[in-house]
């Protein structure tokens, strides 16, 4: 195998899509209002099933043998170069899909380039905040005295929220900018106000009105990047596709695609002896994730298109060939789980890594 790293650059605002849209139609024409609102807000990343949509697109679009005029053209050599068909949760043994020569994906993160040329990649911090591992506290739940080993005494007050920052493991920085110009935001808000759609029928009219917020990178002080690891078949030279623009979200948002060979290029985050944090959304069932004895955590919904080589001869995403999965809960990046002991943990981390299919696109990565 061979392993790139990938950076993707945007070109201009982005927007990555989840379960809320301006305008759900079912191939009957029925109108679902369950998933439309007249507020869409991006999510700040792309989905890991996105990134893989897009690798798979490249590799596909860069073989003139398989595809053409944006169709497949050899099923055969398609599957070979690709794989069968989308991301799909193996519910029964859990176990890797087939992707043709893509063997796996790791999670996305940040790159930062600062103004002296000086890069860092950039985690999902811890949810904690300013805690520390020095020593144990007591903590209450139900009534009764635990113990969440590893924190200071220092009060942890759930209702005041969870802070969400990122880290490159000695600087942090808030996600989006705020009104302090002191404090750095890694994003900035793009607001589209106005659009002539009704949110009740999804037709075009005068006196309708929706509001779209999609996100740009805040360089003013720092380049912001996307980046993430692929391991590929030795065959399949990814370099060759560098330079070349590709499309992400259900808005087609573009990006410039960097493409270098054999780069580290994992993040750096604060050790912990007693504990896991997730480094990218995670999927347990509630009794794997019981086994810690505390966590700080939360749940983000999870849904992705899929499709099959055989049923499929057009990627676009209005074209009919794709259907939507069941929803999921992942575990959110920066969720730290606590263990009483050790077994404990190494059990915890069993049941992670026994998500081969989710781990193998970049999702269930932990320290």
């Amino acid at each position: 195998m061979s392993k790139y790293q990938i950076t993707l650059t945007p070109v201009d605002k982005f927007f990555f899509g989840g379960d809320m849209t301006f305008k759900v139609q079912s191939q009957d024409n029925s109108f679902n209002e369950q998933f439309s609102s007249y507020i869409i807000q991006s999510s700040m990343y792309p989905q890991q099933t996105s990134l893989l949509g897009m690798l798979r697109f490249l590799i596909l679009r860069n073989n003139k043998d398989a595809f053409k005029d944006g169709q497949i053209i050899d099923k055969d050599k398609a599957k070979a170069l690709i794989g069968g068909r989308s991301f799909t949760v193996n519910e029964g043994d859990h176990g890797e899909n087939q992707f043709g020569l893509i063997m796996g994906l790791s999670h996305v993160r940040l790159l930062r380039k600062g103004g002296e040329g000086n890069a860092a990649y950039l985690e999902f911090a811890p949810l904690f905040g300013e805690l520390d591992f020095t020593k144990a506290s007591i903590g209450t739940y139900n009534m009764k005295d635990m113990c969440i080993p590893g924190l200071t005494d220092k009060e942890y007050k759930a209702k005041e929220g969870i802070s969400v920052k990122l880290t490159d493991g000695k600087n942090s920085y808030d996600f989006k900018q705020g009104e302090d110009p002191q404090k750095e935001g890694v994003f900035i808000e793009d607001r589209r106000i106005g659009i002539d759609r009704n949110i009740k029928t999804g037709k075009v009219e005068d006196s309708a009105l929706f509001k779209q917020i999609s996100y740009r990178f805040n360089n003013k002080h720092a380049s912001y990047c996307f980046v993430f690891d692929a391991e590929v078949d030795d065959s399949l030279n990814l370099e060759e596709y560098r330079g070349q623009l590709v499309s992400i979200g259900g808005d087609n948002s573009q990006f410039v695609i960097g493409i270098s060979k054999n780069d580290d290029s994992k993040g750096s985050i604060v050790s912990m002896n007693n504990a896991i944090c997730l480094l990218s959304p995670t999927f347990l069932t509630r009794a794997e994730a019981q086994t810690a004895k505390f966590a700080i955590t939360r749940l983000m919904p999870f849904r992705f298109l899929k499709s099959e080589m055989d049923k499929v001869k057009s990627y676009h995403i209005l074209s009919g060939n794709l259907t939507r999965s069941n929803r999921y809960e992942l575990y959110a990046p920066g969720s730290v789980f606590y263990f009483e002991n050790e077994e404990q943990k190494q059990k915890f981390i069993s049941a992670i890594e026994s998500k081969k299919e989710f781990r193998q696109i970049g999702y269930n990565e932990y320290k």
